[in-house]
């Protein structure tokens, strides 16, 4: 099985959770208004209703950020560059895993394989995730 969709937002990193006490009780919580909600909700939307798989999972994250200003001209042509500056590859994956979190598969634990690509978008493009997802075999013959 292999599903490959895009997400029409921009991508988001998975923040760290914040922490507060009531009563001497530490609770920890991510603040509702973070964007990283928004972007979770547009991951789930584009995957859509599927039965979750229980195979081992390999998936590609290719992130697509909006160029800034300081790199936008209007005489000169824009290509795609690779995106080098925050979100880290890790907080985007894990906020991708976390979406697709029994929805995909059962527990974010089978996933085997992840490669995770940043790119910032060329002039006419806008930002997105391109997700591939496929079930990968569960022998490995090359140790």
């Amino acid at each position: 099985m292999q599903r490959e969709f895009i997400v029409l937002h921009e991508p988001v990193g998975q923040p760290r959770h914040r922490v507060s006490t009531i009563n001497g009780i530490a609770r920890m919580y991510l603040p509702s208004r973070h964007p990283v909600h928004a972007f979770k909700q547009a991951l789930r939307l584009a995957f859509g209703q599927r039965r979750p798989s229980q195979l081992p999972i390999g998936i590609v994250v290719k992130a697509w950020f909006p160029r800034p200003k300081a790199k936008t001209w209007k005489r000169r042509p824009m290509p795609a560059y690779r995106h080098t500056s925050k979100p880290d590859c890790d907080n985007v994956l894990k906020a991708v895993l976390d979406a697709l979190n029994g929805l995909a598969w059962v527990d974010d634990a089978q996933i085997c394989s992840a490669l995770v690509q940043k790119y910032v978008c060329d002039g006419e493009s806008s930002p997105r995730c391109e997700i591939v997802i496929r079930e990968v075999e569960q022998e490995v013959n090359d140790v």
